[in-house]
C-alpha cells in the first residue's frame, strides 16, 4: 500500500470544488454529520483546522461558521487546555440522523403500494399549511393540492380523498418536474469530478486519515447538495437517462475506497500541538 501523493490530494481537492468555494458553515454540518453521530463524539479545533486548511478555509473564516453554528444551536463547544472540543448539539445531533438514511442509502427502494391523497376545497394558506404538514410526512406534491405518499393509506386521512394502488403510471411532464434539466446537468458535472477522483484514488493508494476526513466532507457534501434539491423517489421516476442513479452508484464506490476515520485519529500528535 502506498499513501496518496501531495500533488494528487491536492489535484482530487481542485477537482471537488472546482471554482466553486463551498459555505464553511455548511461543510462543518456536513462534517459533524459524516464523522461525530457518535455518542460522546468530538472534534478539538486544531483538527478541524488541519481537515479544513487544504481547502483554503482560513483559521478566521473557520472560527466565524463555528461561531454562527453555536449560535443556531446546531453545535456545542467546551475548553480542553488550550483548545476547544466541539459536539453536534441534541439537535444537531437530530437533525443529521433524519438526513443520513437518505445521504447513505446506496438504492431507493420502491414500496409495493403508493397512494394519492386530495384534500377537500380550502383556501391557499390552509392548502399550504396543509401542503407542509404532508411534505414533513414524507408526500410529494404532484400537482396543486395532490400529493403522493407511500404505502397503504393511512388511518389519519379521512378528511382527504384517497386512491391507493401499485406503480403510478407516471407522464413525462411529472418525471421532469421530479428531475429537471438544470439538476440533471448538475449531477452529470458532478459525476464527472467524481470520477477525477476515482482516477486518482486507484487501488493501492491510501490517503491518511486527514487527507480521507477532507475528502470524504467533500464528496458527500458534493453529493447531499444536489440530492435534497430532489425528491426521493426510485430511479424510473425521473426522466429516461437521469444520472442520479449512475451518480449515488460512484459516490458510494468513492467512500467504500475512503473509509471514515475515527475522530481520535484526526488529533496533532503531541509534538505537534
Amino acid at each position: 500500500m502506498t499513501e496518496l501523493s501531495d500533488a494528487d490530494f491536492a489535484a482530487c481537492i481542485t477537482a471537488l470544488t472546482g471554482d466553486d468555494t463551498p459555505r464553511v458553515w455548511s461543510l462543518i454540518v456536513t462534517l459533524f454529520g459524516d464523522l461525530a453521530q457518535a455518542p460522546g463524539a468530538e472534534i478539538s479545533s486544531p483538527a478541524l483546522s488541519r481537515i479544513f486548511a487544504p481547502i483554503g478555509i482560513k483559521p478566521q473564516a473557520l472560527r466565524v461558521a463555528l461561531h454562527r453554528l453555536r449560535k443556531d444551536g446546531w453545535i456545542d463547544s467546551r475548553k480542553s487546555g488550550r483548545s476547544s472540543l466541539y459536539r453536534l448539539t441534541p439537535s444537531g445531533l437530530e437533525q443529521s440522523a433524519a438526513a443520513t438514511p437518505r445521504i447513505y442509502a446506496r438504492e431507493v427502494a420502491a414500496p409495493a403500494l403508493w397512494h394519492v391523497l386530495l384534500p377537500a376545497p380550502m383556501p391557499q394558506p390552509e392548502l399550504a399549511e396543509t401542503a407542509e404538514a404532508l411534505a414533513a410526512r414524507g408526500y410529494q406534491p404532484l400537482t396543486r393540492g395532490v400529493f403522493l405518499g407511500r404505502g397503504p393509506v393511512p388511518g389519519d386521512c379521512a378528511g382527504f380523498f384517497a386512491l391507493a394502488g401499485p406503480a403510478p403510471v407516471l407522464p413525462d411532464w411529472l418525471k421532469s418536474q421530479f428531475g429537471p434539466g438544470d439538476l440533471a446537468a448538475a449531477y452529470r458535472a458532478l459525476h464527472g469530478r467524481l470520477d477525477r477522483v476515482a482516477a486518482l484514488l486507484p487501488q493501492g493508494v491510501t490517503p491518511g486519515p486527514l487527507e480521507t476526513a477532507t475528502l470524504r466532507m467533500l464528496v458527500v457534501h458534493s453529493w447531499r447538495r444536489l440530492l435534497l434539491r430532489h425528491p426521493d423517489l426510485p430511479a424510473d421516476f425521473f426522466p429516461e437517462g437521469w444520472p442520479g442513479a449512475d451518480c449515488r452508484a460512484l459516490t458510494h464506490r468513492l467512500l467504500d475506497r475512503l473509509p471514515r476515520p475515527e475522530p481520535c485519529a484526526l488529533e496533532p500528535a503531541p509534538a505537534e500541538g
